[in-house]
C-alpha cells in the first residue's frame, strides 16, 4: 500500500485495528528499514481538546519510559492533516490473544512473562508514571518470547465504550485495584495489583473480578478473595500463590511495596525451583502447548463450599484404601515375591492408578475447604431487614486450610533420640497475609522465606507478625530429626473484618469508639475476636450503631445500611 492520509513517509502495509477514537496500522519506515505501528486520531477526535492532550501525553509519557519491557515510541506528529503516533512494532500477540488460544498457560511461562512485565513497570515507576490500565490484552508477547507493556495512557481513549470522563473511574473494570474502584487516592500500588489479576487470569483461564455487569464486577473488587491457585491447579507451587496473595492484597498498605520487591520475590522463587527467568522459557512452553497440540483449558472457579455430601463419602474411602495400599507395597516389598521386574511394575502401575485417585481424593475433599471455593456470603447487616442475619462457616478474607498435622497422633509412641546424635529437621513455612518470621525469638526476615529452614530437632515457638493485625500468631511446633515439617498460617482465621460496602448517604465509621474514616471506604477493619460496637455517624441522619460478636464461627460482617433521618 502506498503512503496516503497524512502519513508520509511512512508506507502503510496493512490496517491492524480500528474504533471510534483511532485506527491502528502496520507500516513501514523506509529511511530506517524497519517495520512500525502507527496510530493515528480520527480527523473529528483530533479537534476534541481533551482527547487530543491525552494523545500527546501518551507520546511524552512513553518517551520518557525506554525499557527493554515496554514498547518504545518512536515519534509523534500532529499538524492540520494528521495526529499520530509512530512505535515500536511487536511481532507476536498479546497475551490476551495467548489466553483465548491457549486457555491458560504453564506457571514457569507465567512466571518469566511476570517477571518482564516487573522489569517494565519498576522503570515507568522510577519515572513517575503509573499505567492503570495493565490486562493482558495491553502485555504483548514477542516471537522471541519477550513480554512489553504497551499503551500507557492510551487506554483511557483507545475505545469509546471504556472511555471515562474526567475524575471518574479510569481503567478496565475487572482489573481495577480496590482504592481506585472506590475513589480513593492511587498511586504504583494499583499496578501492582492489576498485574496480580492479570497473572491469576493467565495461570487459571479465569478473570477472578469479572462479572455479569459493571456493578457486580465492582462488588467482587471489592469483597470477593479468589481461591488460591494451587487448590485449583495442584502443580502451581505454593510459593506462586504467596506472591500473588501480596499483589493481591486488597488494601495498598498490607500489598506489595513495589514492583522491584515482588520481583525480588520473583527472583528468589525462580532460583529456589530452578526457573530461567529468560525468553527461552516462554518459548519452550509455547513450543510445547502449540495450537497443533492440545490446548489447556480454563479452569472453573468453584461454587461456594456446602459441606460434604453423602456422595463425597466413597472417595474418601477410596482415597484411604489407596493410602493402605501404598504402605503395604512400599513398605513391605519383601512379603510380596514377585520374579524378575514383576516389583517394579507392579510399583509403577500403583503409583499411576494411586495418582489419578489421589487427584480425585484430593478434589473432592478439598471442594469443602474455603481457600478452593468461592466465600459463602458473610453476614450481612442491612437496615431494611428487620433481625442481623447469622450465619456459620469460615467467612475469612484469605482463609488457608488449617494443617492436621496434630491430629489422629493419640496414643502413637514416637521413638527417643539421642539429642547430641540427631539429625536437623526443615521447617517450611507460608503464611497467608505475609508476616514478620521470629523463631525462638531470632528474627527470620518477611513471608515469603527464600528457602527452607534448618533448625534442630525438638521444640520450636514460631511467631507471625503482621501490624495491621490486633495479635502475632504464635504455634510451638516439634521439629523432627531429619523430617520436613510443614506449617502453613493464616492469620484471616484469629481475626474478624468489618466490611463496608454502602452506606447511603455516607458516614464516618467507629468502631469501639475508633474513628475510621469516611464512607465510601474499600479498606476492610480487622478486629479482634470478641464483641465489637460499630457506628456510622452523619451530623444530618441518626446514628446507627450494632453490636456484632465475633469468633471463628463469625469471622465477617459486610454492611450496607441506609441511614435514618433525624
Amino acid at each position: 500500500m502506498e503512503a496516503t492520509g497524512g502519513l508520509a513517509p511512512y508506507r502503510i502495509d496493512a490496517e491492524i485495528a480500528h474504533s471510534s477514537i483511532c485506527t491502528i496500522y502496520r507500516a513501514y519506515e523506509e529511511s530506517l528499514e524497519r517495520p512500525v505501528l502507527i496510530k493515528k486520531l480520527h480527523p473529528q477526535m483530533a479537534r476534541e481538546e481533551d482527547i487530543r492532550k491525552r494523545f500527546e501525553r501518551e507520546a511524552q509519557v512513553c518517551a520518557r519510559v525506554k525499557h527493554e519491557n515496554i514498547v518504545d515510541i518512536f515519534s509523534y506528529r500532529a499538524d492540520a492533516e494528521a495526529t499520530f503516533l509512530v512505535m515500536e512494532f511487536v511481532q507476536g500477540e498479546s497475551l490476551g490473544d495467548l489466553l483465548k488460544r491457549q486457555g491458560r498457560i504453564e506457571w514457569r511461562a507465567a512466571l518469566a512473562m511476570l517477571a518482564g512485565v516487573l522489569k517494565g513497570l519498576a522503570h515507568a515507576h522510577s519515572k513517575g508514571v503509573f499505567h492503570r490500565d495493565i490486562k493482558p490484552d495491553n502485555l504483548l508477547l514477542s516471537n522471541d518470547g519477550k513480554v512489553k507493556i504497551t499503551d500507557f495512557g492510551l487506554a483511557m481513549i483507545a475505545d469509546s465504550s471504556r472511555m471515562t470522563v474526567q475524575d471518574a473511574v479510569v481503567g478496565t473494570p475487572a482489573y481495577l485495584p480496590p482504592e481506585q474502584v472506590s475513589g480513593g487516592k492511587t498511586d504504583h500500588r494499583g499496578d501492582i495489583f492489576s498485574t496480580g489479576v492479570t497473572f491469576y487470569e493467565m495461570l487459571t483461564g479465569t478473570s477472578p473480578f469479572s462479572g455479569e455487569s459493571f456493578s457486580e464486577t465492582l462488588k467482587k473488587i471489592l469483597t470477593y478473595n479468589p481461591p488460591s491457585l494451587s487448590s485449583l491447579i495442584p502443580e502451581i507451587p505454593a510459593e506462586f500463590d504467596q506472591i500473588l496473595a501480596r499483589m493481591l492484597e486488597k488494601q495498598p498498605s498490607r500489598r506489595a511495596a513495589s514492583a522491584e520487591a515482588v520481583l525480588e520475590e520473583v527472583k528468589r522463587f525462580a532460583e529456589l525451583k530452578g526457573v530461567k527467568l529468560e525468553a527461552s522459557t516462554v518459548q519452550e512452553s509455547l513450543l510445547h502447548n502449540s495450537p497443533d497440540s492440545v490446548s489447556k483449558s480454563a479452569v472453573v472457579l468453584p461454587p461456594a463450599p456446602s459441606g460434604l455430601s453423602q456422595a463425597t463419602l466413597p472417595v474418601w474411602t477410596l482415597g484411604l484404601t489407596a493410602i493402605l495400599i501404598a504402605v503395604i507395597v512400599f513398605m513391605f516389598p519383601t512379603r510380596t515375591k514377585l520374579v524378575g521386574d514383576g516389583l517394579p511394575k507392579l510399583k509403577k502401575s500403583f503409583q499411576e492408578s494411586s495418582s489419578e485417585v489421589g487427584k480425585l481424593f484430593e478434589l473432592r475433599t478439598q471442594s469443602n475447604r474455603p481457600e478452593i471455593a468461592a466465600r459463602e456470603p458473610a453476614i450481612t447487616i442491612d437496615t431494611r431487614q428487620t433481625n442481623l442475619l447469622t450465619g456459620t462457616g469460615d467467612h475469612s478474607p484469605n482463609p488457608t486450610p488449617k494443617n492436621d498435622r496434630n491430629q489422629g497422633n493419640a496414643g502413637v509412641s514416637i521413638p527417643q533420640r539421642d539429642p547430641e546424635n540427631a539429625l536437623p529437621g526443615k521447617l517450611l513455612l507460608t503464611s497467608k497475609p505475609w508476616a514478620m518470621v521470629t523463631i525462638d525469638n531470632v528474627s527470620y526476615g518477611q513471608t515469603p522465606l527464600k528457602e527452607v529452614l534448618e533448625l534442630s530437632a525438638g521444640e520450636h515457638v514460631i511467631t507471625l507478625n503482621n501490624p495491621e493485625f490486633p495479635s502475632p500468631f504464635s504455634e510451638t511446633v516439634v521439629i523432627e530429626s531429619g523430617e520436613t515439617f510443614n506449617l502453613d498460617a493464616n492469620l484471616w482465621e484469629q481475626v474478624g473484618v468489618i466490611q463496608v460496602l454502602a452506606v447511603k448517604p455516607w458516614a464516618e465509621v467507629f468502631v469501639d469508639g475508633v474513628s475510621y474514616g469516611l464512607t465510601p471506604r474499600a479498606k476492610p477493619i480487622i478486629v479482634s475476636f470478641g464483641s465489637h460496637s460499630i457506628e456510622l455517624r452523619n451530623p444530618s441522619f441518626k446514628i446507627w450503631n450494632q453490636s456484632v460478636q465475633f469468633g471463628p464461627a463469625n469471622r465477617q460482617v459486610d454492611l450496607s445500611v441506609q441511614l435514618e433521618g433525624l
